[in-house]
């Protein structure tokens, strides 16, 4: 009998050391993944800052094709065919032997006389 109440107590003494060892690991998972996060919470505060700056909010209202009133907005292309080779000052021909578009350039001519 005295054997059976040390080993009961030997089982119960090594299932709470068991339990102990356990929720310390769980503990220390815990507490890196709140670091993490606290990191993680901090980057998103310094991003909703910037995105709320007045630079921020105009750089997406222009993203969005908005000016201000009174400003005159221009568009940058590059030019292209006949425009472009006026504007580059050479003959209509020049600019076609220059740049024939590639591979590109030769698909579309081949769609277009295709169905023409």
């Amino acid at each position: 009998m005295v054997v059976g109440v040390i080993l009961w107590g030997v089982w119960a003494f090594g299932s709470e050391l068991w339990l102990n060892v356990r929720l310390a690991q769980q503990v220390e998972s815990l507490k890196q993944q709140n670091a993490s996060l606290a990191v993680s919470n901090d980057q998103v505060r310094n991003q909703l800052k910037v995105a709320d700056s007045p630079a921020a909010l105009e750089e997406a209202a222009r993203k969005q094709g908005y000016a201000r009133s009174g400003e005159r907005v221009y568009v940058i292309v590059s030019p292209s065919g006949a425009a472009g080779d006026a504007t580059l000052g050479l003959p209509p021909s020049a600019g076609a032997r220059q740049n024939d578009g590639g591979v590109l350039g030769k698909v579309g001519r081949w769609w277009r006389n295709l169905w023409h």
